[in-house]
């Protein structure tokens, strides 16, 4: 690989954990100004699908070889679902509970479908980092369950790991369904912008009392989430393989957490830290890194 391209392929996988872990803090702060879960679904699908106009038009909204069941798993489920159920969590949990129960608790619904559906095997040592995964999250979980259950944070918890099986969903039906990543970017973000834009006409937006300068930031977030992090993740998979990519979404907690703490004051306890540190290794090793299975399709 051409020193060149290897460097600008890192620094697409920095960018793209840099954009998911803002996302999550992003998120966190949307729900804290009493926004409600379809107004930080439109400012997240909205601005990108807007990017994706050009697509859109040449391509159509239901792309040559999708189905009525894609649109459904990936706008439906992917797109729409996934994020009311991540921005109601956060009305209840923290940037770094959002970080250890979605995208960490991802490799372990992708395996559960695989497996079951799909027919798909696994190494040893993934099964090791999938257990990694499970000890972490059940940790912190169980922990804020038995000490601070008043606080209602475990119901947090439980829409994060909905929101994980969701986005799981849309992942193995993606890859099942041989789409190109333009294609499925249409239906993530086209049908889950359509459907925000009904919710908001049918229930009201509070969108319209943020300043200006707060509704600016949120409309760069879904633009930087939706569309720009689509493309620097995609071509990190491209020239650094998909088991590196993956690997490298164990630090998307991590980062969450590091900005929840500097942004929202968010304290992260020593058992959090630990939850981080245990999932953190169960990502990677689950990614199959560590035992040369480097997958670069």
């Amino acid at each position: 690989m051409a020193l060149r391209q290897s460097v600008l392929a890192w620094v697409a996988l920095a960018l793209t954990i840099l954009i998911w872990g803002s996302y999550l803090v992003s998120t966190r702060a949307a729900m804290t100004q009493n926004l409600s879960a379809y107004d930080v679904g439109f400012l997240r699908s909205f601005p990108a699908s807007v990017a994706m106009m050009p697509f859109i038009l040449k391509r159509g909204l239901k792309p040559k070889g999708a189905s009525w069941i894609d649109v459904g798993i990936i706008g439906g489920l992917g797109g729409t679902l996934f994020t009311i159920l991540l921005a109601n969590g956060f009305r209840f949990a923290p940037v770094v509970d959002g970080g250890l129960f979605t995208p960490s608790m991802l490799p372990v619904f992708v395996a559960i479908l695989t497996i079951g559906f799909v027919g798909h095997s696994y190494r040893h040592m993934q099964f090791l980092g999938i257990a990694l995964i499970l000890i972490g999250a059940l940790t912190v979980g169980g922990f804020e369950a038995i000490s601070n259950a008043q606080s209602g944070t475990w119901r947090g918890h439980l829409l994060f790991l909905t929101a994980s099986c969701c986005w799981a969903a849309y992942t193995v039906r993606f890859n099942w369904a041989s789409l190109d990543p333009i294609d499925g970017a249409i239906l993530l973000l086209a049908w889950s912008a359509i459907a925000f834009t009904i919710c908001l006409l049918a229930f009201g937006t509070s969108l319209i009392l943020l300043p200006a300068s707060v509704l600016t930031v949120q409309l760069f977030q879904g633009f930087m989430a939706g569309f720009v992090a689509n493309f620097t993740y995609l071509y990190a998979i491209r020239a650094l393989g998909s088991s590196v990519a993956a690997a490298a979404a164990a630090l998307v907690p991590t980062v969450g957490a590091i900005g929840g703490w500097i942004f929202l004051e968010e304290p992260i306890t020593i058992v959090k830290w630990g939850g981080v540190s245990i999932i953190a290794a169960g990502v990677i090793i689950a990614s199959g890194v560590l035992s040369g299975n480097l997958n670069r399709r």
